[in-house]
């Protein structure tokens, strides 16, 4: 079984390597397929965004799976990935994930053990948003692309999908280059039409990257959320923890409120601070005199003496957010390319 993350097709590459609750997205997402069983996994990634990719997982060695790497050129989506593939050793089936979902089930048991042949097709898909290719569950087919009022339930494509060995073979005739979900829709209908059967299921308790600006702290609150605590600290020298909070070993709190979901990475420090729910704290950040919540903080970062409570922002690594008392008073930055700012 072989997966294919192609990481061009979720509106923005970097997403796959921010950090959400202290783990880069991808590595999330290799974890799910480890937990499912995949032992062999072709990654194709764009050459801009190839690097990074690699760092990140190597960094991560040893895996419980062995992955490896496509070389694709800009602009050859998801069915020029699979066309490089070529052959499935041992005739399959394929699991194909865009790299940019999260499940809150096994993925082994989101497909219930389904059986697939050369070319059959198994589909998550997930409620509809109104954003996406409208598939019909209710007759368990693909419906038109236009939504159809008069369709039973459907939904939209949740971005992993079981393929049946002849996948690849199959890709290479189709030349379209729509996008990702388009371009899956239009490889199963073309196995269907060779013989193939198409499979529906539904999925609920997931997230997906569509490119939205918050996406990344909506991954976040979703890993959190279902994310035990493993380091829990009772009240004590004015620390007060509450709720399911992760907090490493290395880190020092003193005079501060942790209310979780939360993560606290490795050698941080926190003094006089409260950290909200749904916050992630990376390695080394210094929190001193701020409130922060619903945002993830990268490593390296210092926030100290602010006037208002910093919320739903994405911050670092190696930022400094401060307030000075330095005259004439003014709102002082360094912003970087493609930054966000909302003062209020």
């Amino acid at each position: 079984m072989l997966t294919v993350d192609c990481d061009a097709e979720c509106g923005d590459s970097t997403l796959h390597l921010l950090a959400v609750a202290n783990r880069p997205v991808i590595l999330w997402v290799l974890d799910s397929l480890a937990e499912a069983g995949v032992r062999d996994v072709a990654l194709a990634l764009e050459p801009g965004v190839a690097p990074d990719v690699r760092n990140v997982v190597d960094a991560e060695r040893p895996l419980p799976l062995e992955p490896s790497y496509l070389n694709c050129a800009p602009g050859d989506g998801l069915l020029g990935a699979l066309a490089h593939m070529g052959a499935v050793p041992g005739d399959g089936p394929l699991l194909l994930h865009w790299g940019c979902g999260l499940f809150d089930q096994p993925l082994r048991s989101l497909f219930n053990r389904a059986r697939v042949g050369l070319l059959d097709s198994v589909v998550l898909v997930r409620p509809s948003s109104g954003d996406a290719p409208v598939v019909e569950l209710a007759s368990e087919r693909l419906a038109s692309l236009i939504a159809d009022p008069c369709a039973g339930a459907r939904g939209s494509i949740a971005g992993v999908a079981l393929l049946g060995a002849a996948a690849p073979e199959v890709a290479g005739e189709i030349k379209f280059r729509r996008g990702a979900d388009l371009d899956l829709l239009a490889l199963v209908e073309r196995m269907a039409r060779l013989g193939g059967r198409v499979r529906t299921l539904p999925v609920t308790g997931c997230w997906r990257h569509t490119g939205a600006r918050d996406s990344g702290l909506d991954a976040n609150r979703f890993i959190l959320s279902r994310l035990p605590a493993e380091a829990i600290r009772g009240d004590s020298g004015g620390v007060f923890v509450q709720g399911p909070v992760r907090v490493d070993a290395s880190a020092t709190i003193e005079r501060s409120v942790v209310r979780g979901p939360a993560v606290i990475g490795a050698h941080a420090r926190l003094s006089d601070a409260y950290i909200g729910p749904y916050t992630s704290l990376g390695a080394d950040v210094c929190v001193d005199g701020a409130e922060i919540e619903n945002s993830i903080v990268l490593a390296g970062t210092r926030i100290s003496h602010l006037d208002r409570r910093l919320e739903a922002s994405v911050v670092g690594p190696d930022a400094t957010i401060c307030r000075d008392f330095q005259l004439p008073r003014a709102v002082r930055m360094h912003v970087g390319e493609g930054a966000r700012i909302s003062l209020a």
